[in-house]
């Protein structure tokens, strides 16, 4: 760091680089308040993304602060190793296709719309059901603030039309979390299934190892299948579910 400076090619290379990233994260944000449901995330995006445009714009005035410079890059690579460990778990999928049910995890309607996230979740759990037909199909969510239905109900509707079977879902619409989204599922099919039952879930990767430490938590023996999320929301996901990890980390241990 103390080879920082404000003139040469390296200090210019590194004013650029965080200009360019601080504008495309900042961009990135209003995009996505403006098309998507407004979350957490999006207004952590935007405020790394203004962190960075000050960072790039300021960094000639802050050459002698060295540890300003030093707790702001390893704060960042704090947060690219957590985002690079959560997308490294959540590719790595554990389902066995013999699972007793699936349980496909809620994600934002935009008014009766389903995003693009819950689609691809969605589709995954077909694919499930495909190859799975016997194990019931558990659709949990409930309806949140930009919401004109339950995500329960809305994913419902969907399965129904890419064929699954009315009597093979079980709906839940009341979840408001991960937490909830397991504790009601597992209400539901206890009352259905035997003791000893397993269970797989679907998620977008990012969150499969919360969810599976929040599923086991729950008292779930649970495998996963994870989707992929698009490219333009890994800023607001992955920075989101970072904070969340760690703060599961903090409370429940590693």
């Amino acid at each position: 760091m103390a080879g920082w400076a404000t003139d040469g090619l390296w200090a210019r290379t590194v004013r650029v680089l965080l200009l360019v990233l601080g504008a495309g994260l900042t961009a990135n944000a209003a995009w996505l308040a403006v098309t998507a449901n407004l979350t957490v995330g999006t207004a952590m995006a935007a405020g790394l993304g203004l962190g960075l445009l000050a960072w790039g714009f300021w960094l000639p005035r802050v050459r002698h602060l060295r540890w300003l410079n030093v707790m702001a890059v390893l704060l960042l690579g704090w947060v690219l190793a957590v985002s690079c460990f959560l997308a490294w778990t959540g590719t790595s999928e554990t389902a066995r296709y013999d699972e007793d049910a699936v349980i496909v995890l809620g994600a934002a309607v935009h008014g009766d719309e389903l995003s693009r996230t819950l689609t691809s979740r969605l589709d995954r759990a077909v694919a499930y059901h495909q190859r799975n037909p016997k194990a019931l199909v558990v659709v949990s969510g409930g309806q949140g603030p930009q919401e004109n239905l339950p995500e329960g109900v809305a994913m419902k509707a969907y399965l129904l039309t890419q064929g699954v079977p009315e009597a093979s879902i079980v709906l839940e619409d009341r979840a408001a979390s991960t937490e909830e989204n397991f504790a009601f599922a597992k209400a539901l099919l206890d009352r259905r299934l035997p003791s000893g039952y397993r269970v797989a879930f679907v998620t977008d990767e990012f969150h499969v190892y919360r969810a599976g430490r929040l599923a086991a938590a729950a008292g779930l023996a649970a495998d996963h299948v994870s989707s992929r999320t698009p490219w333009y929301f890994w800023p607001a996901n992955y920075l989101r579910e970072d904070l969340l990890v760690v703060g599961q980390w903090l409370t429940k241990g590693f």
